[in-house]
């Protein structure tokens, strides 16, 4: 949340004995302006085009900014950047998230394997996605292409029975809910600029699903 950004800057400018703190945050960029104990002031802005989120590193950095310290802040930095996810938890999440959605959304248990098969095959499609440094827009169309490619498939060869809650139930993997709740929670906390943002971007994500399987769902009319 951006509140949260702005709040650890804050706290830790704070802890420094720095004055005159300024930080404005938005999801891909901040700046901030301090004044030190000498009079003098700075300023520093930062952008990033990464969005992945790391739940570990996230909770770690929260942690720091409360015990914040001037002998270990660079090796509790450097920890936490190598902080990587568990792989088996999610591909868990992955798998589980696709099949139980898809069983939700009205499919069996025929429907809720299988998509829990397509989940797992989507992480590792994403992930050579973010190696070749495909921007996030054209990498959720194409996975959702890819998902959708899967489900006619196993729909063809009758190893499945509900095409619709497949292919559901893997696009709630790639559903921009987080995005959603963040935008609304900005809004209503007065962050207008960084809470359209993100709903400009939920919107365009749920725009790149439809489009991946609406364009794929034509071209192959003829297998379903």
């Amino acid at each position: 949340e951006i509140y949260r950004v702005e709040e650890s800057l804050e706290r830790m400018c704070q802890s420094y004995g720095f004055q005159d703190i300024g930080v404005f945050a938005l999801p891909t960029y901040f700046t901030m302006s301090v004044t030190f104990q000498d009079g003098t002031s700075t300023s520093l802005t930062k952008r990033t085009l990464q969005n992945r989120t790391n739940l570990d590193a996230v909770c770690a950095l929260n942690d720091l900014v409360r015990k914040i310290c001037n002998d270990f802040i660079e090796q509790q930095i450097q920890a936490i950047n190598s902080l990587h996810p568990i792989m088996p938890l999610v591909l868990l999440g992955y798998g589980l998230g696709a099949g139980g959605y898809a069983i939700f959304f009205g499919g069996g248990l025929h429907e809720g394997i299988i998509a829990g098969i397509i989940g797992f095959l989507m992480y590792f499609f994403i992930w050579i996605n973010e190696i070749l440094g495909i921007n996030s827009l054209m990498r959720t169309t194409l996975t959702s292409m890819f998902l959708t490619i899967l489900a006619i498939l196993f729909y063809h060869f009758h190893l499945i029975y509900n095409l619709d809650a497949t292919i559901v139930g893997c696009l709630m993997i790639l559903t921009p809910g987080i995005a959603i709740t963040n935008s609304l929670r900005d809004i209503i906390d007065g962050n207008y600029v960084s809470g359209q943002a993100r709903l400009v971007e939920a919107f365009f994500i749920a725009t790149a699903i439809a489009l991946g399987v609406g364009l794929i769902r034509i071209l192959l009319k003829g297998l379903i």
